[in-house]
């Protein structure tokens, strides 16, 4: 679809939008409703671990997942919880009474049209390496479609009137920088740390009776099979802004990193974007395996032992474990021209951590007994400040003391 399509079809629809918008002021909010959902439409990130929790400790509260997915809404009823699909009748009704909005991107997450008079409060979805939102300059033109800032605001209106009342952070740090990035008030960003990494200090047996409960049959199986090897690598790679399959310009050799991952008795999953391209057929390599972008990986990583990695948040979460991390920014003079700028040198991630500039250079980490598992000062300042808080009680108790008050 051409960019002028796209502008007359949104001349077309928005008026009507902005009415649903201004009728949804006018509904009563109920403050115990608290509806959750995902930008992508699964079960996954922030949102999901706090929802659960509502679900297990605060029976009082109405918590209701919202999505676009209709197998996600299907696998949670299975589960025994609350879920509709977007354009419902009950995920519209849902939507127009909840009193909270907990999303991973914005109210888009539920439904922004619906949500006036909700208190929208995004969870996010990593600790910034790399720009984002209106920080990021490289993108914004594919990001908004017009030059006059007014039109933005009519077409565009999560990024200025449907915005977020607060931002969970896991840092001062971070907080100042999703100040920049949202145009919120740094005091409006909550230092309680994410939900989703409660899950990377539980004990093996808990993280089991975790995925028993709440996880799919594909989740039990792969860990239960993870058994059976001395050492797992997970690659999660950042994702680049065009799609591109940046995994054939990394120069990777499956066959040989299989055949070297075959005979140490090694293990590596692949865990991509779901906008990123993969040329290669990766199923006829024995010990490496391509995982559904849709699977939440958090309740997997306690059973890896080294994660592979770029310019991507996980490499934050990931060290909360104290486990080896191997970063591989082969693209990083590209990466920073063409997709993102950084909020820091990047020398900043990589002290003290083992750094692969080319695929031989990878190859010959995962060889080796080498092993990196210290820390650096960029770690400390943006999410062990926050480590030994219990994020989930924390949001749910300055919701119910601050926002309801």
């Amino acid at each position: 679809m051409n960019r002028n399509l796209k502008r007359l079809l949104k001349n077309l629809v928005y008026p009507v939008l902005y009415l649903f918008l201004g009728l949804s002021y006018l509904m009563p909010r109920n403050k115990n409703v608290w509806v959750f959902g995902s930008f992508s439409g699964a079960f996954d990130d922030n949102v999901k671990y706090l929802f659960i929790y509502v679900n297990e400790h605060c029976p009082k509260i109405r918590p209701i997942w919202v999505s676009k997915n209709r197998d996600t809404v299907n696998f949670m009823r299975n589960k025994n919880f609350k879920a509709y699909h977007k354009y419902s009748i009950q995920g519209l009704w849902y939507a127009l009474r909840g009193g909270f909005y907990l999303v991973n991107g914005s109210a888009l997450d539920i439904n922004a049209w619906v949500s006036g008079g909700s208190v929208i409060i995004t969870l996010w979805h990593g600790v910034p390496i790399k720009k984002i939102a209106f920080d990021d300059e490289i993108n914004k033109d594919r990001i908004f479609l017009f030059e006059s800032k007014i039109k933005n605001i009519f077409f565009y209106p999560t990024f200025y009137m449907i915005k977020s009342n607060f931002i969970l952070s896991t840092s001062k740090k971070v907080s100042a920088l999703f100040s920049s990035a949202f145009l919120v008030k740094k005091e409006k960003c909550l230092n309680f740390g994410y939900p989703r990494n409660e899950i990377l200090s539980y004990s093996k047996n808990n993280i089991m009776n975790f995925i028993e409960k709440y996880e799919s049959i594909e989740t039990k199986k792969l860990v239960q099979n993870l058994k059976d090897y001395d050492k797992v690598f997970v690659y999660m790679p950042t994702w680049r802004d065009d799609g591109r399959d940046f995994i054939q310009s990394a120069g990777f050799d499956f066959e040989t990193l299989n055949k070297i991952l075959y005979e140490k008795n090694y293990y590596l999953i692949l865990k991509l974007h779901h906008l990123t391209r993969l040329s290669v057929n990766i199923e006829q390599y024995e010990n490496i395996l391509l995982i559904d972008n849709k699977l939440d990986v958090y309740p997997i990583l306690p059973f890896t032992d080294c994660l592979i990695t770029d310019y991507s948040s996980i490499f934050f979460d990931y060290k909360l474990m104290n486990k080896e991390v191997i970063l591989f920014p082969f693209d990083k003079e590209e990466y920073i021209s063409k997709d993102r700028e950084m909020y820091y040198d990047y020398s900043l991630v990589t002290e003290n951590q083992l750094v692969a500039n080319s695929f031989s250079e990878l190859l010959k980490f995962i060889q080796s007994d080498v092993k990196s598992t210290k820390n650096n000062k960029l770690l400390q300042e943006m999410i062990f400040e926050t480590r030994e808080i219990d994020s989930c009680k924390e949001i749910v108790e300055f919701i119910q003391l601050t926002c309801r008050a």
